[in-house]
């Protein structure tokens, strides 16, 4: 029931973020002759934004009780998420007191904080690089970050045969597709699917491979649930493992889950075969 009423934090939460940055807006505004009356309405939107802020911070600590992300930013998250509904709060009374210089400054001070929680809360939910991931090479240069090429399923520039299974083939694409929920940012369900020792251990639910049988493997049933099934994986509204990206992860956990075994090691079958050729093959 906590978890339930907490997974509304991610519903509310665009609200207070909303209503702050309105009075701050309206606050800039107000000092122009031309909107010198751009603040009349602060006190009905404070009014509604001091519950609905409270409420929000209070879900969000229910939603922390599920796990799953990384402890430093869940803490730095939920208690500037806290400050934050502390200082709409206060605003709100030094409004109502008519200490409009000091309600100012609080008011300030508070989408400041709440600045820095919802970067942080972004980086919980989409990992730490969500904001400049896909940025332009320049931009990343500025702000003195790697530039590093996109992973793909298979490096395009060496044989597919002579590749290691994991690193060269399965590793590039969990990397695209299921480490941004299930890595070291973020290990949803208590899942981490960035290194295969990771992977060995499991989640929540228990072990993701199954030595006896691996076709029975909770991996695979996962990923190859209807879309629209709540287990599914990865979920609705995510980038989806493409056909080709099926095959390829079921022919390895079918295999065994092969680790320092070349591809040409296990003699895939022709259309695992195809698949890697076409993505190597010049375009």
């Amino acid at each position: 029931m906590l978890l339930f009423i907490g997974r509304f934090h991610v519903l509310l939460v665009h609200l207070p973020i909303g209503m702050l940055v309105l009075l701050a807006t309206l606050e800039v505004l107000a000092r122009f002759p031309r909107f010198k009356r751009a603040d009349a309405s602060a006190g009905f939107i404070l009014a509604l934004a001091a519950p609905i802020t409270l409420l929000t911070a209070a879900c969000g600590w229910l939603l922390s009780l599920g796990g799953g992300y990384p402890e430093n930013l869940l803490e730095w998250h939920k208690w500037l998420g806290t400050a934050t509904a502390a200082g709409c709060i206060l605003s709100a009374i030094l409004y109502q007191q008519r200490k409009i210089t000091a309600y100012r400054i609080s008011l300030f001070v508070t989408v400041a904080i709440l600045t820095a929680a919802g970067h942080l809360g972004g980086s919980l939910t989409h990992g730490r690089d969500y904001l400049i991931r896909y940025a332009p090479a320049p931009l990343k240069n500025l702000l003195g970050l790697a530039v590093t090429p996109k992973a793909t399923a298979v490096s395009a520039s060496r044989n597919t045969s002579n590749l290691p299974v994991f690193s060269g083939v399965i590793a590039p694409l969990l990397a695209n597709k299921c480490v941004t929920c299930h890595g070291p940012d973020k290990s949803k369900g208590g899942l981490r699917l960035d290194s295969f020792a990771a992977m060995q251990q499991g989640g929540d639910d228990g072990l993701i491979f199954d030595p006896d049988v691996p076709a029975q493997s909770e991996l695979l049933r996962r990923i190859l649930l209807p879309l629209d099934d709540d287990d599914h994986m990865p979920p609705q509204g995510k980038s989806q493992l493409t056909t080709n990206e099926l095959a390829l992860l079921k022919w390895w956990v079918e295999t065994g889950t092969p680790v320092t075994n070349l591809v040409s090691e296990l003699n895939p079958p022709p259309a695992v075969r195809a698949i890697l050729n076409a993505q190597t093959s010049p375009k």
